[in-house]
């Protein structure tokens, strides 16, 4: 769009990102200037960007200059933090705050909103991390920033009220990702760069980071401009995990020595250890061509690639599963019955290695075309294509530390650890980390007690593209002074294909029948968990079944002969084992360096036996997305006038084409399905079309009160898409092996399921906000802000009981299923507060404060009209600087209260339970100082969450931790330097 409020930020935000060339060249920042029309020169001259005040100068001036409520962050304020992305960069705005991952920002909210549309330029932004998993869990995610290279960008508006231009898609905001331009180059050359050292944590070891900026101007017409970024971090974490298993319960757990006592008791506790080795590089180039006075061309080129390695050793502490029986002895209960402290004796204690190589990579691409001969008509066509891709492994290891039976071929099977104990005990101590003390700390380092138990692999692989053609056009008619007429229409198709699946063992060689093909079942002689426990899922069978193993009639699987060999401990094959120290226990574990091609390593394990990639086709859809968008909008007023008015109107037709896949509701679940041991073998393929029309009216208006004050009022309806794995994904059931006395013991009955829904409404809103602004100086403001948001039907996870049929003597079982809906709706309200000044002695500060009040029709078992999941009541940003004499200082506080983060819900029958679970406060201190040595070179010590701060979540009472993680410090040095001014 060429409006007057465009060209006014286009040439403002050149001048700073170009100027300051991000963190790879701040030094650069006083070279910087437009090479374009003698107008725009006027313009820039004003506000060359000279270092931190002045960049924070020139975001406060885009801020005042701009028709609309942004947030701005130029190049030059990305650069002086070592953010290692995008994400992180945004967090010091005003009503913005992020989520962080394994050490790492990952996604932004907009005044706790995370439904937000993230564009490059104007137009669509593709990460590929829109939709991935995580970790040993599973644990699904969405529209992380975490693969973006702050280097690479020249600058970010923040769109809190929109006009009809902005392109649709987000209830909290628009984050517009700016590149650089190449012809604002004051010089014919230039080559800028920095080098750092940066280390996580008290490890010592250093890792290198970098990036390089190059530019060139042929003549005053032609210019190209390049970014290289390359930054490498391993982070280690330690951490706690409770929901990796759904299989919590409440209502009376045995005690040992007194009465049955009602403890929330997860199925297990994870207390783990994580390293992350995180390597990413990203290029960017643009070219700038003014072919004439009135005809710009501009292509741009973005590209990232961020691999992660993760491994893990966690020891699992069993609390509601592997028949645990708390002592009544030390058994203590604090409120709302949780486990304060106690002792827990359990059949099983037994670790995990979890190794996931995953990658991530991103290319969009985008050409425009500006007209504009100085008359009343002005124009622009763009076009864009983006793609991304991510793609993960994941390999998984049971270590046993208690004794074991494996298949042999007789009933009585073999223990292959005889020297290990037949039980665990453990000590409890609660707190946001608790603390596990085993009673026998040898049993998880004697060699022949260590049995190495079973294996599985994971796969996943999601691909996004995205295509857009648009054309703005703008009229200043003669006949009305100060009126723009703007309009434009843009057609663009998406499409999302994302594959998840188990890497499976064929066990045909070894005479295991297919009985889906031949009609005796639905199990394939395919599965994906190896385990010495399991014997031949044909031993069901009636004796006498042609090809039926030889094994004794009845039960699971009877006496059959052993599926998977050999069997290995600590003692027979030692090099298979790593010796690792877990929330202070030391234990020897699977090795996970030699996991990390997990394809390849399961596959060394079993030699003689092939395994081949299937497609869960109920994890795996596709969604297909066509819009058609026009918009209308009128501006009234010109540069010079005290008042501003802008309205007008943008209409999307959204067709929907989704492809999923559904386990049948009715029929016969035997052993080794899709939820257990293999994949489903008779999906019922779903295909669902859909189309709705959005209609967004927006009006805004700005009043300049006097020389110092601004009022601003808005009102916009906006939109933004459904979640991706909600939308598309199928039906999934859970089925556990019962070890309950009785007819069921040993089959595998249903716990509990999930699923997508096809007919999900996207997010809709209705929001108002009033500013009001007081500018003092070049540095000054004051400024406060009220905002309401009206949420049409905010989508919410319900959780009822459904009859599932299984292996149980009943053919069924009953168990809860949570599926996303679309709810009642909810609002958030709030006001947000800041404060900017800078001092003549070089001191200055930025401080913001936002207060949001949600609510929303999401309800636990004990609450009513939950938040909105993750909206933070109260969340502030402090930031104090000095620069002068070559020397420059600088601190940043952040910190978000608690937030509502939506409902776990577990159980069956009495004990079916639907919880609220709650991210713990969080607040992170960031600092930074540097020295010019020369002009040309600056030295800078960065440091990022120096109080190592821990992040963490409670399951609905703030004594009930559900998980927690440890944060490192991240310390980076090193110089930044500028060639060819």
């Amino acid at each position: 769009m060429l409006n007057q409020r465009r060209n006014i930020r286009a040439v403002l935000l050149t001048a700073a990102s170009v100027g300051a060339l991000g963190a790879a060249a701040p030094a650069f920042a006083q070279s910087a200037a437009p090479a374009a029309p003698a107008e725009q020169e006027t313009q820039v001259d004003e506000i060359i960007v000279t270092g931190f005040r002045a960049s924070l100068a020139d975001a406060l001036n885009a801020k005042r200059e701009s028709n609309l409520i942004i947030e701005s962050i130029t190049a030059e304020d990305i650069g002086k933090f070592p953010d290692q992305n995008i994400a992180e960069s945004l967090q010091r705005l005003a009503g913005v705050q992020i989520d962080r991952e394994n050490g790492q920002g990952t996604k932004v909210r907009i005044r706790g909103l995370d439904q937000n549309v993230t564009l490059l330029n104007g137009d669509i932004f593709v990460t590929g991390l829109e939709i991935f998993r995580l970790g040993e869990g599973n644990i699904r995610q969405d529209s992380s920033l975490e693969g973006i290279p702050s280097e690479l960008i020249g600058g970010v508006d923040v769109y809190k009220s929109p006009d009809a231009s902005l392109l649709e898609g987000g209830l909290g905001g628009i984050i517009d990702l700016q590149t650089r331009g190449a012809r604002t180059l004051r010089s014919d050359t230039l080559i800028a760069g920095d080098v750092r050292g940066t280390v996580n944590g008290d490890d010592g070891d250093w890792n290198p980071t970098g990036s390089l900026v190059v530019g060139h101007r042929f003549g005053d017409r032609f210019a190209i401009l390049g970014t290289v970024s390359y930054d490498r971090t391993d982070i280690f974490t330690e951490a706690l995990g409770g929901e990796n298993r759904g299989g919590w319960a409440f209502l009376a757990r045995p005690v040992s020595g007194g009465p049955a006592r009602n403890i929330w008791s997860p199925e297990y506790r994870y207390a783990t250890i994580r390293d992350q080795e995180r390597e990413r590089i990203g290029y960017s180039l643009n070219a700038d061509f003014e072919v004439s006075d009135s005809l710009t061309l501009t292509a741009d080129w973005f590209h990232s690639d961020l691999s992660i390695l993760t491994q893990e050793a966690s020891i699992k502490f069993p609390f509601a599963n592997e028949n645990a029986t708390y002592a009544a002895a030390n058994l203590t209960l604090g409120d709302n019955n949780v486990l304060e402290s106690g002792t827990l004796t359990a059949n099983s204690a037994e670790a995990i290695s979890f190794v996931q190589n995953a990658e991530a990579s991103t290319d969009n691409f985008q050409v425009a075309a500006d007209w504009d001969n100085g008359g009343s008509l002005r124009g622009s066509v763009r076009a864009a294509y983006s793609k991304g891709d991510y793609e993960s492994t994941s390999g998984n290891n049971d270590v046993r530390y208690t004794q074991y039976t494996v298949r042999n071929g007789t009933a009585a099977g073999l223990v292959p650890n005889p020297t290990a104990p037949a039980t665990f005990t453990y000590s409890y101590r609660n707190g946001d980390s608790p603390t596990f003390t085993p009673a026998n700390p040898a049993q998880f380092t004697t060699p022949t007690s260590v049995f190495a138990k079973s294996h599985w692999v994971f796969g996943e692989n999601t691909e996004i593209e995205n295509a857009s053609l648009r054309a703005d056009l703008e009229y200043s008619p003669d006949y009305a002074e100060g009126l723009t007429i703007s309009f434009g229409g843009r057609y663009a198709e998406r499409t999302v294909d994302s594959e998840y699946g188990r890497y499976l063992a064929s066990y045909a060689g070894r005479g295991e029948l297919d009985a889906h093909a031949l009609g005796l079942g639905d199990w394939t002689p395919f599965g994906y968990f190896q385990d010495g426990a399991i014997g031949f899922k044909s031993c069901e069978l009636p004796v006498g079944t042609p090809g039926r193993a030889v094994c004794s009639p009845g039960g699971r699987f009877g006496d059959s002969p052993a599926l998977i060999t050999p069997y290995q401990t600590a003692a027979t094959n030692p090099d298979r084992f790593e010796t690792v120290t877990i929330g202070g226990i030391t234990a020897l574990v699977q090795n996970r360096s030699q996991m990390t091609n997990p394809v390849e390593w399961i596959q060394s394990l079993y030699p003689t036996t092939p395994f081949t990639f299937f497609r869960d086709p109920v994890e795996s859809f596709k969604v297909e997305e066509k819009t058609t968008s026009g918009y209308l909008m009128f501006d009234v007023g010109d540069e010079g006038d005290r008042f501003h008015l802008n309205a007008g109107a943008r209409v999307i037709k959204t067709e929907l084409g989704i492809d999923s896949s559904q386990t049948p509701i009715s029929g016969a679940y035997y052993f080794g399905t899709d939820s257990w041991n293999g994949v489903l073998a008779n999906p019922v393929a779903v295909t669902t079309q859909r189309e709705y029309t959005d209609v967004l009216p927006s009006a805004s208006g700005v009043l300049e009160v006097n020389e110092t004050d601004k009022l601003r009022v808005s009102a916009a309806r906006v939109v933004s898409r459904q979640n991706l794995f909600q939308l598309g994904q199928g039906s999934s059931f859970n089925f556990t092996r019962s070890s309950t006395p009785g007819p069921d013991l040993d089959r595998f009955i249903y716990t509990n399921g999930s699923g997508g829904n096809v007919d999900l409404d996207p997010y809709r809103a209705s929001q108002y906000d009033i500013a009001y602004e007081r500018y003092f100086g070049s540095q000054g403001l004051l400024s406060a802000a009220i905002f309401y948001k009206s949420v049409d039907s905010f989508i919410q996870t319900d959780t009822v009981s459904r009859r599932v049929a299984d292996g149980s003597t009943a053919g069924s079982t009953v168990g809860v299923f949570t599926q996303p809906v679309n709810g009642e709706g909810g609002t958030i309200k709030g006001i947000e507060l800041a404060a900017q000044y800078a001092f003549d002695n070089g001191f200055g500060f930025n401080v913001n404060y936002t207060y949001s009040d949600s609510e929303s029709s999401n309800f636990s078992d004990f609450e009513d009209n939950l938040p909105i999941p993750g909206v933070a009541k109260n969340a502030f940003n402090v930031q104090g600087y000095y620069e002068g004499y070559g020397f420059e200082a600088r601190l940043s506080y952040a910190w978000r209260d608690k937030s509502y983060q939506g409902n776990f819900a577990f159980g069956s029958g009495a004990d079916a339970h639907n919880l609220s679970t709650w991210e713990r406060a969080y607040g992170q201190l960031d600092g930074q100082i540097g020295y010019a040595v020369t002009e040309d070179i600056k030295i800078v010590l960065e440091g990022i969450n120096l109080t190592e701060e821990e992040s963490g979540r409670y399951l609905q009472f703030e004594n009930l931790p559900f998980r927690n993680a440890t944060g490192e410090r991240r310390i980076s040095i090193g110089a930044r330097f500028t060639l060819g001014r």
